[in-house]
């Protein structure tokens, strides 16, 4: 039986393979990347109290409430720049969100489609997502009712 599921991984894994898929090259990817990101995270202004800043979450227009997701373009950002305790104070879901950002560019700029198309529509990948969408929302209530 594990050797079936094995071999069946091991097909999935080497669908879309293509010349640049070795440790040099998830390597380059992730460099490439972080250096992008953490760039664009150095030029965005976190400065929310300005007269300058404005919010379109129709959650916050409705309620006078923030969001369950208030925070987490901030928290990213922070991330990005190294402020982990900051990224934390503004959301602490940016973290995580932030990992798995990174992780799935580099699953889908390495492994292809085919791949990246499976792992979404995994079973496991759903039940993680809804999974992630229920504690963000118990965070929230916690953050405003307790």
């Amino acid at each position: 039986m594990w050797d079936q599921l094995r071999n069946q991984l091991n097909k999935s894994l080497i669908l879309e393979t293509g010349p640049g898929s070795g440790p040099v090259s998830i390597l380059f990817s992730l460099i490439a990347f972080l250096t992008l990101t953490i760039s664009i995270s150095f030029l965005i202004p976190l400065d929310t109290e300005s007269e300058h800043w404005f919010t379109i979450c129709w959650w916050k227009h409705l309620t006078g409430w923030d969001c369950p997701g208030c925070g987490l373009t901030r928290s990213v950002i922070c991330f990005f720049r190294g402020d982990f305790l900051q990224s934390w104070e503004y959301h602490p879901f940016g973290i995580p969100i932030s990992i798995l950002g990174i992780s799935g560019f580099i699953i889908r700029w390495n492994l292809g489609k085919q791949v990246w198309r499976k792992i979404l529509e995994n079973r496991f990948t759903e039940v993680f997502a809804y999974l992630g969408i229920i504690l963000i929302f118990v965070w929230y209530y916690i953050k405003h009712f307790y």
